[in-house]
């Protein structure tokens, strides 16, 4: 297969130049292992792997003489498999203080581990590493959320995109070693990476009494992703109490296999909802999990809108980590209906809305969420559109387009 080149591992590059330790986090097989190894440092480089029950062994025993090392910097994989280390590198950091000392990678949110965030504060920078975006994939470092800021007319173009070609993405989805498989094939790697992740991941992060019942959850998640999280009706279907569910959630995203997108208000309306959102972070395992083929996905009745909705989202939040505007997910409803399905939001507190609709043929109508905000939010609102999966591009005024849905990753000339 052929190495690809990361968006992130500019911003891990960076981060090594200025910052004492560097964590690179992500779900397992999206490739951090291969990009630390791809990484330039600044000077000698050792390796270890937490996966490798000998350098574990040696961590748990003695930690401090683990993390001390001979050499400019030292790159841990699998770091969250002995938290024990983090006090260890944190007097390390405090006895040698120079830049790229340390490059952890996890298969879990390490800030979320014991010790870790209390260790590290002030000491470290976390990356997101998610499975391939759509640029990385055709060879481009996408801009789209930068340009929604700074200048989104430049993102109001045709498209040459079929509705087909869509499909195919979502159902693929990015992990590194499914991209490449013929589709008969992908259902074997995906009922091997839910086994795994449950069998190590999950069981790492906490002995749980129903281990078992981990991908039946997962499952329920698929069919509910692009939707509020209602726990409640989770733990109906799940036949657990709403806590336990709670509990089990939280270590899926821990393991990033699923994300919240948390609901955005800035008192537009008393009646906001404040659930967030349940996303499967990658449509290739939501298609798998809920039998969704590119043959049957874009039937009636089919989960084609939920899933691209999910596209989108996990496309936008791949983005962030190498955004030079920085901005936050949301996404807003309130109770009298009106509804925009993502919002980005910009330090400076400019808002772009963003709504998604598995529709060849938009309309004006689709647009009732954007204006509701654009109406309310004034001059901080900067720009809506709509994503569809038309080839045309059409204004709807100043601040509304509606654009295909490859304008998340085509290269804008």
């Amino acid at each position: 297969m052929t190495l690809l080149d990361r968006s992130a591992a500019t911003v891990a590059q960076a981060a090594l130049a200025d910052t004492p330790v560097v964590v690179v986090n992500g779900p397992r097989q999206v490739g951090k292992t291969t990009l630390t190894r791809n990484l330039r440092y600044p000077g000698t480089v050792e390796f270890a792997n937490l996966d490798e029950e000998i350098s574990r062994q040696a961590a748990r025993h003695d930690p401090r003489n683990f993390v001390t090392r001979s050499v400019d910097t030292f790159v841990i994989d699998e770091a969250q498999l002995e938290s024990g280390l983090f006090r260890a590198v944190k007097a390390e950091i405090d006895r040698d203080r120079r830049p790229g000392r340390f490059l952890l990678t996890g298969s879990s949110r390490l800030l979320s581990a014991h010790d870790m965030a209390p260790s590290l504060v002030g000491r470290v920078e976390t990356i997101d590493l998610w499975p391939f975006s759509q640029g990385e994939m055709a060879g481009v470092t996408e801009t789209f959320v930068d340009r929604l800021f700074d200048a989104p007319v430049d993102l109001i173009r045709n498209s040459s995109v079929t509705r087909a070609d869509v499909v195919d993405r979502i159902v693929a989805g990015g992990y590194p070693e499914v991209v490449n498989r013929q589709p008969g094939r992908r259902r074997a790697w995906f009922d091997s990476y839910v086994k795994t992740i449950t069998q190590s991941v999950i069981r790492d992060l906490s002995s749980i009494e129903r281990l078992a019942e981990i991908p039946r959850l997962l499952q329920l998640c698929a069919a509910r992703t692009g939707n509020e999280l209602n726990v409640s009706a989770i733990a109906s279907d799940l036949g657990f109490p709403a806590r336990t569910v709670d509990g089990y959630l939280g270590l899926l995203t821990e393991a990033f296999l699923i994300d919240r997108i948390p609901a955005w208000s800035t008192n537009l309306s008393s009646k906001v909802v404040r659930r967030p959102k349940l996303v499967v972070t990658d449509t290739g395992l939501a298609a798998h999990l809920v039998g969704a083929t590119s043959a049957t996905v874009d039937r009636n009745g089919g989960p084609f809108g939920q899933l691209l909705e999910t596209f989108v989202a996990n496309e936008i939040r791949k983005q962030l980590t190498w955004s030079a505007s920085r901005p936050t997910l949301w996404h807003f409803r309130d109770r009298s209906g009106a509804e925009v399905d993502l919002v980005l939001e910009h330090p400076d507190g400019r808002v772009i809305g963003i709504e998604v609709k598995a529709t060849s043929t938009p309309s004006s109508d689709d647009l009732r969420g954007l204006r509701f905000l654009a109406d309310r939010l004034g001059d901080r609102f900067a720009f809506g559109l709509l994503l569809h999966t038309a080839p045309e591009a059409t204004r709807f005024g100043p601040r509304l387009a509606a654009l295909p849905v490859d304008v998340l990753w085509t290269a804008v000339t």
